[in-house]
């Protein structure tokens, strides 16, 4: 195998690690949008006196796990 060769599949090797990477920050960034948004809801329901008794609450988060990210 040529030095050249050699060169060029290190390199697009480290592209395919950059590019992973980076759809795992910018995942992270989608959840940590999404939760500061519920966090938000959140804040303006108890500002409005809105309350959920502890099964409802529970109800609401393991219906929001099952969806995918939307904000």
């Amino acid at each position: 195998m040529t030095t050249e060769k050699r060169k060029l599949e290190l390199i697009n090797g480290a592209v395919k690690i950059e590019k992973s990477s980076s759809l795992e920050k910018l995942e992270d960034l989608f959840v940590q949008a999404e939760m500061e948004a519920r966090a938000e809801e959140s804040l303006e329901a108890i500002r409005n006196g809105e309350v959920l008794t502890l099964d409802e609450f529970f109800k609401s988060n393991e219906e929001w796990l099952k969806k995918p990210v939307t904000k």
